[in-house]
C-alpha cells in the first residue's frame, strides 16, 4: 500500500480508482482490508494525519448542548484508524430480538437483514478484533466458573453471557502494516472530503457520484473519482456529508433516528453471599487467553413479552464518591476525578462534573492513606495487566468484603425522528462546511421502560436467592444525567423503502448508483451492546457485496423496493 501526503498534491490535482473510501476507521479499513485481493485499485481517503493530531480535530466541532453530553470533537477522531483509537475493546453482538420489528416500542419495522443472515460476517468480524474464539457464553469461554450465575431458580434473566475483549485492536496501526504489500491499495491522508458531486442520470432514474470533492488545507482543492465510493466516516461525519452535498436526502431521512447507549450505575444490590460472584464482579481471562466479564440481560421471552428496551448489566463496584465505603482505591481514584476535573479531552463530561460535586474530601484522602499498602499492590497488578500484557486489562474492579454493589447498565435508546442531526446555519468549519447542530435527548418513555427492566432484574435476584438489588426509583432516573457512550447509531440507517431509510439492504444509498455507507449510523436500532463488532460485521457484508460486482465488472444494482432473496456470504 502506498501512503501519500495530499498536502503534496496541487491545487485541482485528479485522482481515481476503481473503490474509494471514505474513512480509515474499523469500517473504513474493513472493507479496503476485504477488497484487496480482488486486485482493483482501492484509494483510502483519512482526513486526518497517521496519527491522532489534536490540531486537525476542529472539523469535528459542533453543537451538541441540547444533550449535555461529550463535545462532538471528543467523542470522535481524526487519523488513521479512526474510531479505533479511543475504542475500550469490548465486544458482544446484537441478539436475535434486536433485529425485529418491536412495534410496541415504536420499531415498526426489522432491520433489512436479520440475524441469522450476519452470523457468519460477525465470526470474520471476531477475528478482525482478534477475538479468538467465538464464544460468548461461560460453559464454553470460564471452565470451572457456573455457568448461571443466579443459579438455576428463576426465569427472568439471562446470566450465561460475556463481553469479549479485544487487546484492542488499533486499525490503524495493525492493518497499516498487512495492507503495506498491498500495491493496489494507495492511502492518502490529509484528505478531508467536504463534498460529493452526484449527477442524475435521465436514462437510469438515479444519481451516480461523479467526483468526490476533498481538499488538504482550505482552498487546497482536489477531486477523487471512482466506479463506487463508500463513505466510512462514522455516523454523525457519514449524516453531514450527505446532508451538504445533498445527497439521498429525498425523502428527509439523513441525519434523523440519532441514539446513544445511555449508561449509567445505579441502585444498590446486596449479595446474600458476599464471595458468591467473585469473578463476576472482575475482569478475568478465559480458557483461550481473552479478557470476559460476565454479562446479565433479561431474557428474550420477558423482552418480547414486556416489550422491553434491551439493556446489558454489569455487577459494579460500591458509589465511589462515598467515602464510607472506605476503599483506597475508591478514594483515590475520585481525588484524581477531582484533580483532572479541568483537562481538556477527558470522556463522559457528565459523570466529570458529578466527581468535582463529590464531597468527603478529608475521609478520601484518610482512606488513601491508610491503605497505602493496597495501593501499591493495586499498583503492580495494574501494571502488570494493564500495560505489560499486550492483551490490555479493560478497567480497574473492586470486590466488596460486605458483597455491596451497584449494578451498571448500558441501554437501548429506541430510535426517534425527532432526535436528529442537522446542518448549522451560522457555523463553518475551516474548510467552509456547516458545523452540525444536534437535537438530541434520552426520553422519558425509554426511562420509565430502564425503571421497568431494572425491577424485573430485582425480581430475578430475589427469586434466585443470589441477592437483594434495590433499584433506583422512577423519579431517579427520570432526572438522572445518562452518561453518553459517545456511540453513533441511526443517522443513516438501512431499510427496505427509501421513505423510511437512508440505505438499502446492500447499504447502498437510495436513489445512487454508486454510493455506499458503512457505519454504526445505518443500524436501523440499537441494542445494548458496542457497536464496533457490528460494525465490523455490516462492513464485511459490504465488501462481499462489492466484491460481486467488481468481479462481476457490470456495474449492475439490485432494487431493493422488490422483494428478494438474501444473498449469501462471497466464496
Amino acid at each position: 500500500m502506498s501512503t501519500l501526503d495530499a498536502r503534496t498534491l496541487p491545487v485541482g490535482a485528479h485522482l481515481s480508482a476503481d473503490v474509494v473510501v471514505i474513512g480509515t476507521g474499523p469500517s473504513g479499513m474493513t472493507v479496503a482490508r476485504e477488497l484487496a485481493d480482488t486486485g482493483r485499485d482501492i484509494l483510502l481517503l483519512e482526513g486526518g494525519s497517521l496519527d491522532v493530531d489534536a490540531e486537525l480535530q476542529d472539523t469535528l466541532k459542533g453543537d451538541a448542548h441540547s444533550q449535555r453530553a461529550e463535545p462532538l470533537e471528543k467523542a470522535r477522531q481524526k487519523g488513521l484508524g479512526g474510531a479505533s483509537h479511543q475504542w475500550g475493546g469490548r465486544t458482544a453482538p446484537f441478539s436475535p430480538l434486536d433485529f425485529e420489528a418491536r412495534p410496541g416500542l415504536g420499531i415498526p419495522e426489522p432491520w433489512s437483514f436479520s440475524r441469522q443472515d450476519l452470523e457468519p460476517y460477525y465470526r470474520r468480524a471476531a477475528q478482525a478484533l482478534d477475538l479468538r474464539r467465538y464464544e460468548w457464553d461461560a460453559a464454553t469461554a470460564l471452565p470451572g466458573d457456573p455457568e448461571h450465575l443466579l443459579g438455576r431458580g428463576q426465569d427472568i434473566v439471562e446470566d450465561t453471557g460475556l463481553w469479549r475483549f479485544s487487546p484492542p485492536v488499533r486499525f490503524g496501526d495493525v492493518y497499516r502494516r498487512e495492507l503495506d504489500h498491498r500495491a493496489n491499495l494507495r492511502l492518502l491522508h490529509h484528505a478531508n472530503v467536504v463534498r460529493l458531486v452526484a449527477e442524475e442520470r435521465a436514462d437510469a432514474g438515479d444519481a451516480e457520484v461523479t467526483q468526490v470533492v476533498a481538499a488538504s488545507a482550505p482552498g487546497r482543492t482536489f477531486t477523487v473519482t471512482g466506479r463506487i465510493v463508500v463513505v466510512a466516516a462514522g455516523g454523525l461525519e457519514s449524516a453531514r456529508l450527505l446532508l451538504h452535498s445533498e445527497v439521498g436526502t429525498a425523502h428527509d431521512q439523513v441525519g434523523r433516528n440519532y441514539m446513544i447507549h445511555p449508561i449509567a450505575e445505579v441502585g444498590e444490590l446486596q449479595l446474600s453471599d458476599p464471595h458468591s460472584a467473585d469473578t463476576a464482579t472482575r475482569y478475568v481471562k478465559s480458557h483461550d487467553g481473552v479478557w470476559v466479564r460476565r454479562l446479565l440481560t433479561l431474557t428474550e421471552r420477558v423482552r418480547r413479552e414486556q416489550d422491553l428496551l434491551h439493556m446489558g448489566y454489569a455487577i459494579w463496584y460500591e458509589d465511589p464518591m462515598d467515602p464510607s465505603h472506605g476503599d483506597p482505591l475508591l478514594s483515590a481514584y475520585v481525588l484524581a476525578r477531582k484533580a483532572l476535573i479541568q483537562l481538556d479531552g477527558f470522556k463522559s463530561a457528565g459523570m466529570h462534573r458529578r466527581f468535582a460535586a463529590a464531597g468527603g474530601t478529608a475521609q478520601h484522602v484518610r482512606n488513601v492513606a491508610l491503605g497505602a499498602p493496597q495501593l501499591a499492590a493495586f499498583a503492580y497488578t495494574w501494571a502488570r495487566d494493564r500495560w505489560a500484557d499486550p492483551r490490555t486489562l479493560p478497567a480497574f474492579t473492586r470486590r466488596s468484603k460486605q458483597g455491596r454493589y451497584r449494578i451498571r447498565f448500558d441501554a437501548e435508546q429506541s430510535p426517534s425522528p425527532e432526535n436528529r442531526v442537522t446542518l448549522s446555519r451560522d457555523e463553518r468549519d475551516a474548510f467552509g462546511v456547516p458545523r452540525l447542530h444536534v437535537a438530541h435527548r434520552v426520553g422519558d418513555t425509554d426511562r420509565e421502560n430502564y425503571h421497568r427492566s431494572l425491577t424485573l432484574l430485582a425480581e430475578g435476584f430475589a427469586r434466585s436467592g443470589f441477592g437483594t438489588y434495590t433499584p433506583p426509583s422512577l423519579d431517579h432516573l427520570l432526572s438522572l444525567e445518562l452518561t453518553d457512550a459517545t456511540h453513533q447509531m441511526g443517522l443513516v440507517r438501512t431499510g427496505t423503502r427509501p421513505e423510511t431509510s437512508v440505505v438499502d439492504p446492500d447499504l447502498r444509498v437510495w436513489g445512487t448508483r454508486n454510493l455506499y455507507i458503512s457505519s454504526t449510523g445505518v443500524f436501523p436500532t440499537a441494542s445494548h451492546a458496542g457497536p464496533t463488532m457490528t460494525a465490523v460485521a455490516v462492513a464485511t457484508r459490504l465488501a462481499d457485496h462489492l466484491r460481486r460486482r467488481l468481479v462481476a465488472g457490470t456495474g449492475a444494482v439490485i432494487d431493493h423496493t422488490r422483494p428478494r432473496r438474501e444473498e449469501g456470504p462471497a466464496s
